[in-house]
């Protein structure tokens, strides 16, 4: 699974580079805000343990008809569209926040491909030495990186006709289903919106065509604290501008500061909270 996602980042790092230098599209810095990036996307994996599970596999659970995850999948879409009304804003004045967008290159004042290149190929000395055995009885590895990476670069394209210049991500769409929802706000529904939707529906007919996805139940005892981290989850989301979706599949592949934070520090609550059994 590892393997998959740095494949996916790899194949979106090649070509979203390539078409920005082309000038086919432009690339829109996921925002660092500092102190609030940081500590949202440790919270943030915190709340991965709890829901167990992120914010794009919550939804595609729920897509296969499984109700614990359904109701995770709305803690997540409320505590988007509460946090970005109420408390992203104060939570940045507090933390004196100042927003940053910049990539890794840009900071490091050295061009985009240098990094890009060694990042490359030292992913492919590593794939090379793996075996291809499929995951749980499902796809081989770099059959899942290749089409996920492809649909990150589509939903670039897509974006780029929208005007918001950025890739794969849940939060703006969740917040935006909120307010549909809740606010009768129609002018809510962009493309962030229908991407979003498109999640549960797509893994609703590929687990009638071939099964629901293996990997433990969510135990009814466990349900309130999976909506505790599914709300958490949201409300890191907006805080830091992005959930793990949208930082680890859009932000990534772009060398983003933001992103790269905000991974490392879910990277390090998911770990915490799962030595602390969260799980069971």
């Amino acid at each position: 699974m590892v393997r998959a996602y740095f494949l996916a980042v790899a194949v979106q790092m090649l070509i979203i580079n390539a078409l920005a230098d082309a000038g086919h599209i432009a690339i829109a810095v996921p925002p660092l805000y500092g102190y609030a990036t940081a500590g949202a996307g440790f919270v943030y994996g915190l709340g991965m343990a709890l829901s167990m599970g992120c914010a794009g596999s919550v939804l595609y659970r729920a897509g296969e008809g499984k109700l614990d995850y359904m109701l995770v999948s709305a803690a997540f879409v409320i505590g988007a569209w509460f946090a970005n009304d109420w408390i992203t804003i104060p939570v940045h004045a507090v933390l004196r926040s100042r927003e940053l967008s910049v990539t890794i290159p840009e900071a490091l004042s050295v061009s985009r491909w240098l990094p890009i290149a060694l990042l490359l190929i030292a992913l492919f000395l590593w794939m090379r030495r793996a075996g291809s055995r499929p995951y749980d009885h499902g796809w081989h590895w770099p059959v899942t990186g290749i089409l996920v990476g492809i649909t990150g670069v589509a939903a670039w394209l897509v974006s780029a006709k929208t005007g918001t210049y950025y890739g794969l991500g849940t939060m703006q769409g969740s917040d935006g289903l909120a307010t549909f929802f809740l606010q009768g706000d129609i002018m809510a529904l962009n493309w962030t919106v229908f991407m979003v939707a498109g999640i549960p529906l797509g893994s609703l007919i590929a687990s009638r065509l071939h099964g629901k996805s293996p990997g433990r139940p969510l135990k009814s005892q466990r349900v309130p604290m999976a909506l505790t981290g599914g709300f958490v989850m949201g409300i890191c989301a907006a805080v830091a501008a992005g959930d793990n979706i949208l930082h680890g599949l859009s932000g990534m592949p772009i060398l983003a500061l933001s992103s790269t934070l905000f991974m490392l520090c879910a990277y390090a609550g998911a770990w915490i909270g799962i030595r602390l059994n969260w799980l069971k």
